[in-house]
């Protein structure tokens, strides 16, 4: 089972936008990595730098393996060059395409997408679910059950009520118990479809 996290580069996003303060970000950071442990034998994200690739970093020290990590291997428009720092860091993925391709398929990679925080890039690879959701659903019936878990300790405001109209399974939780049941929730609804995760 994986994860897809996603989230905000600029980690004083968190301690400006959000209610986590930045004396505290290197525990929030480890008690997210362990608690992961439980539930995922890997995590996925883009080798860039932030919130969640401290976390996914630190999930892979306590699993004793790298995190995935996928990166846009074609794209000549922005380029990579900026990642390839941190490439030895992952278990790196091309994903066969540009930055385009990478924001769009990122979350389709695993059923459950934690979000850490908004940000323009957050907002295109969420906004993606509903794709994935709608379309996507017609060929891969699993797509439909993708949950976007969003933790409102990483932001100022929710969604748009548009986004929560045409995206299923959207919900926010404020700390880790609160994801527990999400994602034991969301494994209820899997196993009753009886859809691989």
């Amino acid at each position: 089972m994986k994860a897809v996290i996603i989230g905000v580069s600029d980690r004083s996003s968190l301690w400006r936008h959000g209610s986590i303060k930045e004396e505290d970000y290197q525990s929030f950071v480890k008690e997210y990595a362990q608690f992961l442990t439980d539930f995922f034998d890997d995590v996925i994200v883009t080798p860039d730098d932030g919130v969640y690739t401290d976390i996914a970093i630190e999930f892979g020290k306590l699993k004793g393996k790298k995190p995935i990590a996928f990166y846009p291997d074609k794209d000549t428009f922005y380029g990579y060059e900026h990642l390839e720092a941190n490439f030895s860091n992952y278990d790196l993925r091309p994903i066969d395409g540009d930055w385009y391709k990478l924001n769009a398929d990122l979350t389709k990679q695993s059923l459950t997408v934690i979000c850490l925080g908004f940000s323009p890039g957050v907002l295109i690879e969420g906004a993606f679910i509903k794709y994935h959701q709608k379309y996507g659903g017609r060929i891969d019936p699993s797509l439909k059950n993708i949950f976007w878990l969003i933790d409102e300790r990483c932001i100022e405001q929710r969604l748009p009520k548009t986004f929560e109209e045409q995206i299923s399974n959207i919900h926010y939780y404020s700390n880790l118990d609160e994801l527990k049941k999400l994602i034991i929730k969301q494994r209820e609804v899997l196993k009753k479809k009886t859809v691989n995760f």
